[in-house]
């Protein structure tokens, strides 16, 4: 059974080595500042309108999904990952609805996602669940290297 919960520092190690071999080994997203996610309690859990969950299966990792309040009504999704052997089963739609859930019960009311180009997987994931792509990245919303923007309406 795949339990999805709030982020807890027993995972820490877990967490950077799931999201580092997936963005660097598997995307070749390489020598990238990731500060967020050796601090998740401070950065993401630190306001109580964002959070950071984690997807276990038998005591291990297997996806993380991070949300982050940027002003009243709008956040960011961040760190939305699946273990390579779990993808396509419907986990990243459950890590997703965690997130947009605890959105709407904070008030928020437009969620962003960022992602490449080069990930189209990703790209129609969220095209998918409803999102819509953005002709402007607005400003810190997303990562540096995003060139992709989409949005949802809540």
């Amino acid at each position: 059974m795949i339990k999805i919960v709030p982020y807890s520092e027993g995972y820490k190690d877990d967490v950077v080595n799931l999201i580092l071999n997936i963005w660097e080994n598997e995307f070749d997203f390489k020598g990238l500042e990731r500060p967020d996610i050796y601090d998740i309690p401070n950065y993401y859990q630190g306001d109580p309108d964002s959070n950071f969950w984690i997807a276990i299966k038998d005591s291990k990792l297997i996806g993380t999904v991070g949300l982050k309040k940027k002003s009243n009504d709008l956040a960011y999704l961040k760190r939305m990952v699946v273990k390579k052997e779990f993808r396509k089963q419907g986990l990243g739609v459950r890590l997703l609805e965690v997130a947009i859930k605890f959105a709407k019960e904070h008030n928020i009311k437009t969620v962003y996602a960022g992602t490449v180009k080069e990930n189209p997987n990703a790209i129609n994931f969220y095209k998918n669940y409803g999102f819509i792509e953005n002709d402007v990245i607005p400003e810190d919303i997303t990562a540096a290297n995003d060139s992709i923007c989409l949005k949802l309406s809540l």
